[in-house]
């Protein structure tokens, strides 16, 4: 078997006179492309509406600017740091806008594309490579999904941008230092860690990732006999996740680093049904399934042990299939399929749509991935002549980065995490491309890596992952109706029936909007769809209740108020209604035994005993 070429590592090639104005060259079109994107965007009515996670973290962050405390009441569903953060950009600008807030992203997607053309031509010097910053960062800053996410109130922005930070830091010292010297300088270990742990604390899948170079920096201190960045980048990366930590152990007992939220969210993607859960769409849908859990007991704490425990009954019922579904899942999670999770971002680049040009970007998972693991080929062979933790470690970092998608689910929001890391291999990939000498020295069977990964990140998977320009039409409809656009939401919603009739969110908005218009029949027969799917949905059955009681129905009224009043939790105001209704109705004895069973109707001041 060949060995590798040698490596010019300790007297590195110096760059080329060209190769800053290149960089500036490809920041210029990063930014380009960016500016256009965000114009576009902001035309748009989703520029004005954050939706599901966004709203609420625009939401806890809005809470916090005036002063409030949007996680008293439910705790770190979400992670905080975030919201912190966006509350600070208003304390310093004074108000809280969503266009600041995406300009700030902007720039952030800017700093990561110019960290990674500093680090991609640091990891490609000791080859005689330094233009893999070119690479590098091309293939972060003109990816569409980078810039989507960008756009909307999310934390990979801000996440990415210190955690690439984080690595620049962090990176060993240059070839040619002198050799007593640290791998990593004290204060370059405390910075690193502190942007190590934030990046963590603001988007918990890096945790991992954190993990892992925190561990390759201690490692290469170790040896090198240097205590101080041994106990500062550890201890710099514990400081920002130590306020929620502790939060989490004093307020609900649990070892939580940052958000409580894992319990459903490792059901989703680990259950025999997972094609199904995982791609339940905000609203009724998801609401369904998480009021499986008893409904008595909603607490941050025995929500998570619930869905943790039938994650693992399950698992233990019927191993096979748990198999299968992480073999699943680990196979879509390296497919070039952008997988949606909350919104498919793929239907703001669908033709005639602003964002449409993006779709023309060259630069797609399924191209990057088999460059990404020749790279990682060529940087584990080349592992002794290249100073680690660096450039030996980017693809153990890329696994670990990697693992929430297989533990959890496959998304592209969890898969964005990745790709700062992943364009450093691939730019390493298309060196080894590049360059006849290093292609010489590697192994034949080196070159299945990137085959097999260009096979296995194309092959068809499940229909369910393809882009549904019916569930487009259905955000169309979310967006109109925000808007008070009735009739545009009305068109949005019977598109989406059209493709799928028995669509409980679309049904309920075309119940609502029938309402609107008086027209209660209307309403009621969309209505009967989500309670024929939803039957103990508390909204739905109330909303139900008042078409009925206005189309004239106030048999179907009594019908439906009892059935939302038997729903668990604090239904007395319902109580109230019921009793008040069967009164009028002159159902007294029916109303009276209703008031009696229920302590807190029996003492309710509008039900006196002569209403």
């Amino acid at each position: 078997m060949p060995s590798p070429a040698p490596s010019p590592a300790a007297s590195p090639s110096p760059a080329p006179a060209w190769l800053p104005k290149a960089e500036l060259a490809v920041l210029g079109l990063v930014f380009a492309v960016r500016v256009v994107a965000l114009a576009r965007f902001e035309a748009t009515p989703l520029a004005d509406h954050p939706m599901v996670d966004a709203y609420t973290y625009w939401s806890q962050a809005t809470q916090l600017f005036e002063g409030g405390d949007p996680f008293a009441r439910d705790g770190y569903y979400q992670p905080p740091a975030y919201p912190w953060l966006l509350a600070t950009l208003g304390g310093i600008t004074g108000e809280m806008a969503l266009g600041q807030v995406r300009r700030v992203q902007l720039l952030l997607g800017m700093v990561t594309t110019g960290l990674l053309l500093r680090l991609g031509r640091r990891l490609g010097a000791p080859h005689g490579w330094p233009w893999l910053g070119l690479v590098a960062g091309g293939l972060f800053g003109l990816f569409p999904p980078a810039m989507m996410f960008e756009h909307d109130i999310l934390t990979p922005a801000s996440s990415l941008a210190a955690f690439t930070g984080a690595l620049v830091l962090l990176w060993p010292r240059p070839a040619g230092a002198p050799p007593a010297s640290p791998p990593v300088s004290a204060l370059r270990a405390g910075a690193g860690g502190l942007l190590l742990g934030t990046a963590a604390a603001i988007h918990p899948s890096l945790l991992l990732g954190a993990g892992v170079v925190v561990a390759m920096v201690a490692r290469a201190a170790w040896t090198a006999r240097a205590p101080l960045p041994l106990v500062l980048a550890p201890a710099a990366t514990a400081a920002p996740l130590a306020p929620t930590t502790a939060e989490n152990l004093d307020r609900f007992g649990t070892p939580t680093l940052v958000s409580h939220n894992a319990g459903i969210n490792l059901y989703l993607g680990n259950n025999a049904r997972f094609r199904e859960t995982m791609f339940l769409r905000p609203g009724l849908p998801f609401r369904q399934l998480a009021l499986e859990a008893d409904p008595a007991h909603r607490d941050l704490p025995a929500r998570n042990a619930y869905w943790s425990a039938r994650v693992r009954s399950e698992a233990a019922d019927h191993p096979r299939v748990a198999l299968a579904v992480v073999a699943v899942k680990a196979l879509w999670s390296i497919n070039d399929t952008e997988i949606p999770r909350n919104e498919d971002y793929r239907c703001r680049q669908r033709p005639g749509a602003p964002l449409a040009f993006l779709a023309a970007s060259p630069v797609r998972y399924g191209l990057v991935f088999p460059l990404a693991l020749l790279g990682a080929a060529v940087v584990l062979r080349r592992r002794q002549t290249d100073p680690p933790p660096a450039a030996a470690g980017l693809p153990l970092l890329w696994l670990a980065l990697h693992l929430p998608l297989v533990i959890f689910f496959p998304t592209d929001r969890y898969r964005l995490a990745t790709w700062p890391v992943l364009a450093l291999l691939a730019s390493v990939g298309v060196g080894a491309l590049a360059t006849p000498a290093l292609r010489q020295g590697l192994p034949r069977w080196l070159w299945a890596l990137p085959v097999a990964g260009a096979l296995l990140a194309w092959v068809p998977i499940d229909p369910r992952t393809d882009m549904d320009p019916a569930l487009c039409r259905y955000a169309d409809g979310n967006l109109a109706y925000m808007e008070q656009d009735w009739a545009g939401a009305k068109a949005a919603y019977t598109d989406m029936l059209a493709a799928h009739p028995d669509d409980v969110g679309a049904h309920a908005w075309l119940a609502r909007l029938a309402a609107r218009e008086k027209d209660h029949a209307t309403a009621r027969r969309h209505m009967a769809v989500v309670l024929d799917q939803f039957p103990d949905h508390f909204p739905s059955l109330k909303d139900m209740a008042d078409y009925s009681y206005y189309d004239g129905d106030k048999e179907a009224c009594v019908t439906y108020l009892k059935r939302a009043y038997a729903v668990p939790g604090n239904r007395t105001n319902t109580g109230v209604k019921l009793v008040k209704l069967l009164r009028r109705m002159g159902r007294r004895a029916e109303a009276d035994a209703i008031q009696r069973a229920d302590p807190k109707l029996a003492a309710h001041p509008k039900l006196a005993a002569t209403d």
